[in-house]
């Protein structure tokens, strides 16, 4: 087939793409006028959670409320929508939700009390419940949710209806209509006793998520969320043939035996089924800074002698990471902290000391702050940073407090430096976190065009349109492995390829400036 009179971005002049066999078999000058759509190789969405995406796609997105009577115009509605018997649940929910004053159990009591409800964050590493939940999960007066996780007591030794970090979360969320299946990837946990109708239901959520990637014009995402039941969902559903291309890391933790760790490095190794492939492990090595969890080389504002702590000790890390070096695996780490940061780097270094060096290219994801010192540190070990131009406080409608002070204005030059660590010559590749931000790569490309400084004299670390296209195309593809396949229009490149109508430079002013007009994959209209 032939995409006729398309306009290629930073080159003049109209032409035609002929597709063939899934790939770009010619570029040449069109052979007529025509409307110009600007072709662009499809987006890569390199961090994103299918599974919980497909299920919050059911759920309140509550992004947009900031005051209690806001909120409780929503949760009456959705409440009413939401069938009896089972909990009412929302997401994306900012931390200034009631203004000012932290959600506890009794301001959501005071809105929603005869049935449970669970309310989960925008950063998804804290929810609130309110007391009807905290009671049917069996953790009103307190819970041990293990190293890094907690259920937030009160003075009275009662939950306050705070929960901070997964393992605590998924102790109410176990209760909502999808089991909190979609959460266990996340802390390297497997499903009990699954239905055929709960597998189906979980598969269709799936689905759900990819077509709402489609939409968007991604046609290639990486799946945050590794476990061998997720693995199994999606192998199964591309042997009937996956809509897109995705990229399944398995997660490890700390503590994990070493049978289950085994068994994660070994599925993480198995081939490509289809369109899914695999190859990679994924870590956390912290939180997030609004629950004071991001590990930090420096104290906290207004905790003097706290630093938070990583999670994984740096012996068990290193020895991880040798492992998986050693199997020829690529490793991403969560890493929000600079303290974290830097304690990826060093587990990366071991691991490259141990085995001799080779084209890796280990990830770090995130990465909101970063010690100035820890900059040359990306490029000499080759670590492609992986970030979200919608997580910086001011934009994609998150608030700047509680945020920009649990940072501290002496460290705001080092939060979410993009050009700082392009300018080391770093891969730098782009992607939302959905459903913890908005999926769309327009929207996102907006906040990384038009983010400003929140002080004067902090850097402005924005990327050029050219370099931020980039970003969202062969940078991912580059951090996948695939970008002699993908991430180019070029001939004997992968018909992966996303048309835009509007005004490309128009994104530095507003999102809408352009929209999606066609999606393909490997040459076949999505």
């Amino acid at each position: 087939m032939v995409l006729d009179s398309v306009r290629l971005f930073g080159q003049e002049g109209l032409f035609d793409l002929h597709l063939q066999d899934g790939r770009i078999a010619r570029i040449v000058p069109a052979s007529k006028q025509g409307e110009g759509l600007l072709a662009l190789p499809a987006f890569c969405e390199s961090h994103a959670h299918l599974f919980g995406g497909g299920v919050t796609l059911a759920q309140l997105n509550l992004s947009q409320v900031h005051d209690a009577g806001a909120l409780r115009v929503a949760l009456i509605s959705h409440a009413a929508a939401t069938p009896d018997g089972d909990m009412v649940c929302a997401y994306g929910a900012n931390y200034d939700l009631l203004g000012e004053s932290r959600p506890d159990r009794h301001a959501l009591d005071a809105v929603l009390a005869d049935r449970a409800l669970c309310i989960t964050s925008t950063d998804f590493h804290c929810a609130w419940a309110n007391t009807a939940a905290l009671q049917a999960a069996g953790i009103l007066h307190g819970a041990d949710a293990g190293a890094g996780a907690e259920v937030v007591t009160g003075p009275d030794g009662l939950a306050t209806g705070e929960l901070r970090e997964f393992a605590a979360m998924d102790l109410v969320r176990r209760l909502a209509p999808s089991g909190g299946r979609e959460g266990l990837g996340l802390s390297g946990q497997e499903p009990q006793a699954i239905t055929p109708a709960q597998r189906a239901s979980d598969k269709a959520a799936l689905l759900r998520a990819m077509q709402e990637c489609l939409r968007h014009g991604i046609t290639t995402v990486v799946n945050m969320d590794g476990n061998l039941y997720q693995a199994d969902l999606l192998k199964e559903l591309a042997q009937d043939g996956l809509p897109l291309n995705v990229s399944l890391p398995m997660t490890l933790v700390p503590g994990q035996s070493p049978a289950r760790r085994a068994e994660l490095l070994r599925a993480a190794t198995q081939p490509p089924v289809g369109r899914l492939s695999f190859g990679r492990v994924k870590m956390f090595m912290d939180g997030v800074f609004d629950t004071w969890t991001a590990f930090r080389t420096d104290d906290y504002p207004q905790k003097a002698g706290f630093r938070s702590a990583p999670l994984f000790d740096a012996e068990e890390f290193a020895q991880i990471c040798i492992e998986a070096y050693a199997l020829g695996l690529q490793i991403a780490v969560h890493a929000v902290g600079d303290g974290a940061v830097r304690a990826t780097l060093d587990g990366y270094a071991a691991a490259r000391a141990k085995n001799g060096p080779r084209d890796a290219r280990h990830r770090i994801e995130h990465i909101d702050m970063i010690h100035p010192t820890d900059l040359p540190r990306l490029a000499a070990l080759g670590v492609v940073a992986s970030m979200q131009p919608v997580h910086p406080p001011g934009l994609a409608g998150l608030p700047l407090e509680p945020t920009v002070s649990i940072m501290g204005q002496a460290r705001w030059k080092d939060t979410f430096p993009w050009r700082a660590i392009k300018d080391q010559g770093v891969v730098l590749a782009y992607g939302t976190d959905w459903p913890v931000s908005p999926l769309s790569p327009l929207h996102a490309l907006h906040c990384a065009l038009s983010r400003q400084p929140w002080g004067q004299g902090q850097p402005d670390q924005r990327l050029t349109l050219a370099e931020a296209l980039a970003a969202y195309t062969h940078a991912g593809s580059y951090a996948l492995f695939t970008d002699t396949l993908r991430g180019q229009l070029a001939v004997g490149m992968r018909a992966d390829v996303v048309l835009l109508r509007g005004d490309v430079q128009g994104l530095a002013q507003r999102p809408d400036a352009v929209e999606i007009a066609g999606v393909y994959v490997d040459g076949e209209q999505a």
